[in-house]
């Protein structure tokens, strides 16, 4: 089988210091110097090429005559782009491979990262005075990958405030004329003894079927028009998280609920005799 995976050496202490949990297995030791060739997967790689074998133990063949060993599997990690897909990746340890021309050196810090470059900068002078050093902290290293969520929330999220001021407009000004058809027959109600609590019954079912309907409509195309954007949500964000749709849901009827205080206010401020009279 042709295996495709993206590749990282690492060092033992990566996993800790980029909060990467380890699910099966164990993580790099001082001891994994090459002796015995190791690696360590992710989860997708592990469906991906292993399916229902167990995956710690198991070795496999990577070039000619070189088999290696799986002695842990990690969880699954963006590689190139925030919103990529699930990539098989697969890790070997640092002391074990002679390509390190270039190394990237992870520092986790208690204080706040920006006041820590200065004195990580001057320990990696100390180490090799002549080397190339960028330092920066990890949000700077990858806010370039987060712009485009950036971008695209600042975006939709003035585009949503403003379909929600619209929809408040909108829906006062179909329950306003809804409720100037209907004053003569809510006279009539009146007249004949309705309470105001039947009269905002009244009003309010028509409302509660026009809300309804709404905002099912409105899910509906939610649930397909948001999965081309899940590729700008960071890891851990779904496009149709029940909890988010749930809140559109509150968010929604409250402004339907706001909507509807001028029209309902109206039709009970409606008089029986001036309604008689005018018909």
């Amino acid at each position: 089988m042709l295996a495709r995976f993206s590749w990282n050496a690492v060092s033992p202490d990566y996993f800790r210091a980029m909060d990467i949990p380890v699910r099966k297995g164990r993580s790099f030791t001082e001891r994994d110097d090459g002796s015995a060739r190791v690696v360590i997967v992710n989860e997708t790689f592990v469906r991906r090429y292993l399916g229902r074998r167990e995956a710690v133990g198991a070795t496999f063949e990577w070039g000619r005559n070189r088999f290696y060993r799986i002695v842990g599997v990690v969880s699954d990690t963006k590689t190139m782009t925030i919103g990529e897909g699930p990539v098989s990746q697969l890790y070997e340890p640092l002391a074990q491979t002679q390509n390190s021309q270039q190394i990237q050196f992870v520092v986790r810090t208690g204080p706040a990262p920006a006041g820590q470059l200065a004195a990580v900068r001057q320990a990696l002078r100390r180490v090799k005075p002549a080397a190339g050093l960028k330092v920066e902290t990890m949000f700077a290293a990858i806010g370039f990958a987060f712009l485009p969520s950036q971008v695209g929330a600042i975006l939709m999220g003035s585009v949503g405030a403003l379909g929600l001021l619209l929809s408040i407009v909108g829906l006062y000004g179909v329950l306003a004329y809804s409720v100037a058809r209907r004053t003569y027959e809510i006279g009539i109600r009146l007249a004949v003894g309705a309470t105001p609590g039947h009269v905002s019954q009244i009003v309010l079912s028509g409302f509660a079927r026009l809300l309804t309907v709404g905002i099912g409509i409105g899910l509906a195309a939610a649930l397909l028009i948001t999965r081309p954007l899940a590729i700008f949500l960071v890891p851990g964000l779904s496009a149709s998280d029940p909890l988010n749709l749930a809140g559109v849901v509150v968010v929604l009827s409250s402004a339907g609920v706001l909507a509807a205080i001028g029209p309902m206010s109206r039709a009970l401020r409606v008089d029986p005799l001036q309604c008689l009279r005018y018909e």
